[in-house]
């Protein structure tokens, strides 16, 4: 067995006699992966570039949130989907539904995204899978090309507040890294996943079979959106760090293919060659001061307020009920929260 390598914060990975690549995750567990079709993805240079990529984009890279990577957490949403018994074009979709992540995640919607476009990786997911030699791989193995539209996939992607892989392994990692949820009760959260009606019906959904670990999830998951996601101070950084970027790549001075083809290290680095004197002081800024002083800071109009309201199902004969239904107190605290967020918009 090769000695582990690390995919990010809470997970390594471990290729055994070149057939098996053994994942360790802190909050799933331990799974053996022998598919030859995932096999060449997870040791793809697409896929792997996402090791080199926080989740969390300047604030990660900075250290003033844990450095959770897009690679740990694309594997995460594909060990989800694999863990109910989801379809290998299901495992993939998951796999991959953030391969077109740029460097500094979201970051880049501040810099180029124009105003009411989806995030810029979306816009450009086509573009990219281009440029790469996934959809060889893909069709190499018999995999439908549709694992590329994550949405056709509902244990993949549902809309808010619903739960799917995507927003509930990056719930859990964020929540346990932030101290928002114990890493006990994110594995109860695991522990209590289901597909319902079953991991292939076409009306599919990830859902919950305790209402009392669904709520300590959604309740983790609010104060993870106060408390960083929509935090005005993390805010601040990103629109900060974008406006930088924004000007460097519309000047010439950075070039837009950069972003699928470096890590955050190496564009940071890239910056900071290109940038001129304000800019730098700007980056400097960054650097030594950190995360600002949120006194004063508003929530900028269009950012997002995240909630989360799981479907519960108690057992054959139970009715699928939103959180929400089940304890009537959660919807009153969701909307609570929106209307508090809501007035501390600009």
């Amino acid at each position: 067995m090769s000695s582990p390598t690390r995919a990010g914060l809470f997970q390594t990975h471990s290729l055994i006699e070149n057939h098996t690549i053994l994942i360790r995750d802190e909050i799933y567990g331990e799974e053996r992966v022998h598919e030859p079709v995932l096999l060449e993805l997870l040791q793809s240079p697409e896929v792997q570039r996402l090791q080199g990529i926080c989740q969390h984009g300047v604030t990660g890279f900075l250290g003033v949130t844990p450095r959770v990577t897009r690679l740990e957490h694309s594997v995460g949403a594909f060990l989800l989907v694999r863990r109910v018994g989801g379809t290998i074009d299901e495992q993939v979709a998951a796999l991959l539904h953030d391969i077109s992540h740029t460097t500094l995640s979201h970051v880049i919607d501040f810099a180029l995204s124009k105003p009411g476009e989806e995030s810029y990786h979306e816009v450009h997911k086509k573009r990219y899978l281009e440029t790469t030699r996934l959809p060889d791989i893909v069709a190499r193995h018999g995999i439908t090309p549709k694992v590329f539209k994550e949405e056709m996939f509902p244990l993949v992607e549902r809309p808010a507040p619903s739960l799917c892989a995507d927003r509930l392994d990056y719930a859990l990692r964020d929540t346990v890294s932030f101290g928002k949820l114990t890493m006990e009760d994110a594995r109860r959260v695991v522990d209590s996943l289901k597909a319902y009606p079953s991991a292939t019906a076409p009306l599919r959904q990830l859902v919950l079979d305790d209402p009392q670990v669904a709520l300590l999830l959604a309740r983790a998951y609010i104060a993870a959106d106060k408390g960083v996601w929509s935090s005005p101070a993390h805010i601040d950084m990103y629109e900060r760090t974008g406006r930088v970027i924004g000007e460097l790549v519309e000047a010439g001075s950075v070039d837009e293919a950069m972003l699928w083809q470096v890590s955050d290290a190496q564009f940071w680095t890239l910056l900071r060659q290109a940038a001129n004197p304000e800019q730098l002081r700007a980056i400097d800024r960054l650097e030594d001061e950190g995360l600002p002083d949120d006194n004063g800071l508003r929530l900028p109009r269009g950012a997002k307020i995240r909630t989360l309201d799981p479907e519960v199902w108690q057992g054959a004969g139970k009715q699928l009920m939103p959180l929400s239904v089940v304890l009537p107190m959660w919807g009153h605290e969701i909307q609570q929260y929106i209307f508090s967020r809501r007035q501390h918009r600009e």
